[in-house]
């Protein structure tokens, strides 16, 4: 395996600027007390970034198991300093709380027109369960042109440049490694994943930094979609990036067909897969599902706010099977006939999450995309 790709990990321009004190002023998010309540943790594996110069082949087997195992993973040792990652929660506090509703309004996400989450998706658009509908906000930043600072709403703009050179940090000091290290697992040349979200010719992903809120359920709703906020769900993308935070709602499905709670971690970020990517390694990287359930009865009374990153392939690429001799060795075939791209992949799913005619099960509804069976859990 060639080693020729190098990644910067020293503090960067993005660091310098976000660690200003010309920043613009955003009221200080204080975060909600974990829980002191019994649940049942899953036991995710831990990747230290800081050992990715002295001992990258350790990271590789770990990346490896976690990735064939769990789909899910936590990094620590990144290098993006705690009070930045907290600064990130005080901006998408501000995502909500400072934007009228009118101005929310104005700026709403094309998601049925245009299979697109660009502005925000508001409360009440997706069914649960039952008539039961969803009580969460998002908003998102993207990192291309295709998103210049006036198109945001007018509280928001100050915080663009800042927004994004967070994203740009995350893509440098995480996602770029993250990336090498699963070229190390699929037996891929070392960087040959980051070319595929940022190539030579300065082509990249369009990927987004999502703030993300979720408002309680009264008991009404609870009791109806039990405790369910947010539908079992794969990503849609290549690669997710969520900042750890205390409200214990996030549950992943694991090997033994079990939901569990990912346990929050001060400072670190948990990763997993999407849906391209789990299909371009010919499924050996598990694209796991995951959902948002009521938290316990401590953290009941919480709004639950996530900060994102979700990493995506250039536009156009074809979901086919990577060029890796372990991918067409132990991988299957996905796609029997027509290969959708990245972008079409994307679009939708976008489109059809939480608002298309699925196939009703008990412990699961069906949407066929593509030929494939795509499971979306209660």
């Amino acid at each position: 395996m060639s080693t020729t790709t190098t990644v910067e990990v020293q503090p960067t321009e993005a660091i310098q600027y976000l660690s200003s004190s010309s920043l613009p002023h955003a009221k200080e998010w204080i975060p909600p007390k974990p829980t002191e309540e019994e649940v049942e943790w899953a036991d995710i594996l831990t990747v230290d970034l800081s050992l990715y110069d002295t001992d990258k082949q350790q990271l590789i087997d770990t990346v490896q198991t976690a990735l064939e195992r769990d789909g899910f993973f936590y990094v620590v040792g990144h290098g993006i300093p705690q009070e930045i990652l907290k600064r990130q929660f005080a901006v998408g506090q501000l995502t909500f709380d400072e934007v009228p509703r009118e101005e929310k309004e104005e700026h709403r996400a094309q998601i049925a027109e245009k299979g697109s989450f660009m502005g925000y998706k508001l409360q009440n658009y997706w069914e649960i369960k039952d008539g039961v509908r969803d009580r969460i906000e998002h908003y998102n930043f993207y990192q291309n042109h295709i998103d210049p600072t006036t198109r945001h709403p007018k509280a928001l703009q100050p915080f663009v440049p800042e927004v994004k050179s967070f994203l740009e940090e995350t893509r440098q000091k995480v996602l770029r490694r993250i990336l090498n290290l699963i070229d190390g697992v699929l037996g891929l040349e070392e960087g040959y994943l980051w070319s595929l979200h940022e190539d030579v010719n300065g082509r990249r992903g369009d990927d987004l930094l999502r703030y993300m809120i979720y408002d309680p359920l009264t008991n009404e709703e609870s009791q109806k979609t039990n405790g369910v906020m947010l539908n079992g769900h794969t990503d849609f993308n290549s690669v997710s990036t969520l900042v750890s935070q205390p409200v214990t709602a996030l549950q992943v499905l694991m090997p033994d067909n079990v939901w569990r709670y990912v346990k929050h971690k001060d400072g670190a970020l948990v990763i997993n897969i999407g849906d391209q990517l789990s299909f371009m390694s010919g499924g050996i990287l598990r694209g796991t599902m995951h959902r948002v359930v009521r938290p316990p009865k401590d953290q009941i009374h919480y709004r639950r706010l996530g900060v994102f990153h979700f990493a995506h392939f250039i536009n156009g690429i074809p979901l086919d099977l990577l060029p890796s001799k372990k991918v067409r060795e132990e991988g299957r075939v996905i796609f029997q006939g027509e290969i959708p791209t990245t972008d079409e992949w994307e679009a939708t799913r976008v489109k059809s999450y939480g608002t298309a005619e699925f196939i009703k099960g008990e412990e699961y509804d069906i949407e066929v995309i593509a030929g494939l069976q795509v499971r979306h859990y209660h």
